[in-house]
């Protein structure tokens, strides 16, 4: 069982992680016009893309589940 739960927070740290080099490396491509120019997206499509859930995107942006789905599906 110890193992089950290492693992899943390795999984959550991972995503973690990974969101934040997503968030770090869009930025820096928005922000340098000599880099190739990045195509417009939410912050809720760019969490969910880099492995967080739904759930804990709307904890650390402050919405609901349902309004973190709905950018989702339309992004």
């Amino acid at each position: 069982m110890a193992d089950t739960e290492a693992l899943k927070l390795l999984h959550s740290i991972d995503a973690k992680v990974t969101a934040m080099l997503a968030i770090q490396v869009y930025r820096t491509l928005l922000e340098d016009p000599e880099l190739a120019s990045p195509r417009p997206r939410s912050i809720d499509k760019l969490l969910y893309d880099a492995g967080l859930t739904q759930l804990q995107i709307a904890s650390v942006l402050g919405k609901s589940v349902q309004a973190v789905s709905q950018m989702i599906k339309r992004g």
